[in-house]
C-alpha cells in the first residue's frame, strides 16, 4: 500500500521532504493556484550565481523562503477548508470560498546628468504609461469576455428551458386531444349499449308472449280433461315469468352499476390527471419566473461592475495625466534654474579673468608662483576628489545593482501571483462547466422518467377500457344462456393475471416507479 503524505508531515530535519501525494493536499494546491514543487525546501547554494552578490543571494534565498512559507500555509488552510466542507457536507452541506493574490508595485532608480535623467525619465514615465494602459486594456478585454460567456451560457439555458416549454405544450395538445376522443368514443359505446339492451328486451317479451299463446292453445285443448292442471299450469307460468322478471331487472341494476362506477373511477382519474399537469405547469411557471429574475439581477450586477471599472479607469487615468504635467513642469522649471545658475557663474569668471589679466602686469613673478602653488593644490585635490568619488561610485553601484535585484524579484512575484490567479480562474471555470452538465443530465431524466409515466398512464387506460369490454361481453353472455357465475369467472382470472404481473416485478423496478411519480409530482 502507497504511502502518502500531506502539506503536514511532507517536510523532514535537515531540509530533506517527499513528494506530496495526498489527494486532499494536491487538490487544496489546484484550488490555491500553486504547484506543489513550490512548496518543497531549497538549500541556500542553489541561489548562488557569479552575478550575484553574497548580500543578493541572501535575499534572495530569504524571500524563497518567506514566500515558501506563506504559500504552505495557504494550502494547509484551503486543505483545512477541504476538510471542514467534508464533514459538513457529510452532516448539512456547505459552499466553498477562494483567495486572490496581491500585487507588489516595482521600483526604478537611475544616475544620469540632470538634462539626460529628465530626458530618460520623461521617456521611461511614457512608455511605463503605455504599458499600464495596455495591460488595463488587456484586463478589461479579459473581464468583458468572461461577461460575454456567461450570457452566452445563460442564453444557452433560457433557450433549453423554452424547447421544454414548448415540448411541454405540444404533449399536453395531443393527450387533451386523446383525452377528447376517448370520451367521445365512450359516449358512443354507451348509445349503443343502451340500444342494444332496448333490442334485447323487445325479444324477451317477444318470447314471453310466444309462450303465452302456446300455453292458450294447450289449455284449450285440454280444457275438459285438465282443468285442474291447466290452472295449475297457469300459476306455475306466472311464477316462472315473475321470477325471470325480477332476474332481469336485477341484471340490468347490477349493469348500470358497473357502468357507472366505471364512468365515475374515469372521471376521477381524468380530475387528477388535470390537477396533476395544473400543478406541474404552475410549478414550471414558478422557476421560470425565479430564472428570469436572476437572470436580470446578474445582468444589473454586471452593467454596474462595468460602469465602476470604466469610471476608477478614467479617473486613474486623469490623475495620472495630472501627476505627469506636475513632473514636467517641475522639470522645466528646475532646468531654467540650473541655466540661470551657470550663466551667473560663467560671467563671473569671466570678470574674475579680466581681473587676473589687469594685475599680470605687476605681479608677474608673484603669478608665476602662485600658479605653481595653486596647480599643486588642484592636482591633490583632484587625486583626493577622484579617490572619494571612486568610492561613492563603487557604493551607489552595489546600491542601484541591488535595488535592481529587489524590483526583479518584486516583478517575478507579480508575475507568479498572476498565474498562480489565472490556474485558480480555470479551475472554478472547469467546476461551472462540469455543474452546468449535470444539471442538464439531470433534467434529462426527469424528462425521461415522466414520458415513462405517461406511457404507464396510457397503458393503465388502456387496459381499463378492455376490461370494460370483458365485461360488458360477459353480461351479453349471460344474458343469453342466464349463467350468472361467468362475470365471477372473469374478475378470479384478472385477479390471477394481475398476481402473476405483480409478481414479474422486482423491488429496483418498483423503486424507480415510485421514485419517477415522486419527481413528477415535485
Amino acid at each position: 500500500m502507497e504511502i502518502l503524505f500531506s502539506v503536514e508531515n511532507f517536510e523532514e530535519n535537515g531540509g530533506k521532504y517527499r513528494e506530496i501525494n495526498s489527494p486532499r493536499s494536491l487538490e487544496a494546491c489546484l484550488r490555491s493556484g500553486l504547484d506543489p514543487a513550490e512548496l518543497y525546501p531549497r538549500a541556500k547554494k542553489d541561489f548562488v550565481d557569479k552575478t550575484l552578490t553574497e548580500e543578493m543571494v541572501d535575499i534572495k534565498y530569504k524571500t524563497f523562503e518567506k514566500k515558501r512559507i506563506d504559500k504552505i500555509f495557504a494550502v494547509k488552510e484551503q486543505r483545512n477548508n477541504l476538510i471542514q466542507y467534508a464533514e459538513r457536507k457529510r452532516l448539512a452541506g456547505t459552499n466553498r470560498n477562494g483567495e486572490s493574490g496581491a500585487q507588489t508595485p516595482v521600483a526604478l532608480v537611475t544616475t544620469k546628468s540632470p538634462k539626460e535623467l529628465a530626458a530618460e525619465l520623461s521617456n521611461t514615465m511614457l512608455e511605463q504609461e503605455e504599458k499600464r494602459i495596455e495591460a488595463l486594456r488587456r484586463r478589461q478585454e479579459k473581464e468583458l469576455n468572461k461577461i460575454i460567456e456567461r450570457e452566452q451560457t445563460l442564453a444557452v439555458l433560457q433557450q433549453k428551458i423554452k424547447r421544454a416549454e414548448e415540448e411541454e405544450v405540444k404533449k399536453k395538445k395531443i393527450h387533451d386531444k386523446k383525452v377528447a376522443e376517448e370520451h367521445i368514443q365512450a359516449e358512443k359505446k354507451k348509445v349503443q349499449r343502451a340500444h342494444e339492451l332496448k333490442r334485447l328486451e323487445a325479444e324477451e317479451a317477444e318470447k314471453k308472449r310466444e309462450i303465452a299463446r302456446k300455453d292458450a292453445a294447450i289449455a284449450e285443448k285440454l280444457a275438459k280433461k285438465r282443468l285442474q292442471m291447466e290452472r295449475e299450469m297457469a300459476k306455475e307460468a306466472r311464477e316462472r315469468d315473475e321470477e325471470r322478471k325480477q332476474k332481469v331487472e336485477e341484471a340490468r341494476r347490477k349493469t348500470e352499476a358497473l357502468l357507472k362506477a366505471q364512468e365515475d373511477e374515469a372521471e376521477l382519474v381524468r380530475i387528477k390527471m388535470n390537477e396533476r399537469e395544473q400543478r406541474i405547469m404552475s410549478q414550471l411557471e414558478q422557476k421560470k419566473e425565479l430564472k428570469r429574475e436572476e437572470v436580470a439581477s446578474q445582468r444589473e450586477a454586471a452593467k454596474k461592475r462595468i460602469d465602476e471599472a470604466l469610471e476608477k479607469h478614467h479617473q486613474l487615468h486623469q490623475n495620472k495625466k495630472d501627476q505627469f504635467a506636475l513632473r514636467q513642469a517641475a522639470a522645466q522649471k528646475r532646468a531654467k534654474d540650473h541655466a540661470t545658475e551657470e550663466r551667473a557663474r560663467l560671467k563671473k569668471q569671466a570678470d574674475d579673468r579680466d581681473k587676473r589679466n589687469k594685475q599680470r602686469l605687476n605681479r608677474l613673478v608673484e603669478a608665476y608662483k602662485s600658479r605653481a602653488e595653486h596647480r599643486k593644490s588642484i592636482v591633490d585635490r583632484r587625486e583626493e576628489k577622484e579617490k572619494f568619488y571612486g568610492t561613492i561610485k563603487s557604493a551607489r553601484e552595489e546600491e542601484i545593482a541591488l535595488m535592481k535585484f529587489t524590483s526583479d524579484l518584486r516583478l517575478r512575484d507579480k508575475l507568479d501571483n498572476v498565474e498562480r490567479v489565472s490556474r485558480m480562474n480555470e479551475f472554478k471555470r472547469l467546476q461551472i462547466l462540469q455543474n452546468i452538465a449535470l444539471q442538464d443530465t439531470k433534467y434529462e431524466d426527469i424528462q425521461e422518467q415522466r414520458a415513462e409515466m405517461l406511457r404507464k398512464h396510457a397503458e393503465e387506460a388502456k387496459n381499463s377500457l378492455i376490461r370494460k369490454h370483458e365485461i360488458s361481453d360477459a353480461m351479453d353472455r349471460m344474458r343469453m344462456t342466464n349463467d350468472f357465475t361467468l362475470l365471477d369467472k372473469l374478475f378470479a382470472s384478472k385477479k390471477k393475471k394481475g398476481e402473476k404481473k405483480d409478481l414479474g416485478k422486482t423491488t429496483d423496478d418498483i423503486e424507480v416507479v415510485d421514485e419517477a411519480r415522486l419527481n413528477q409530482t415535485i
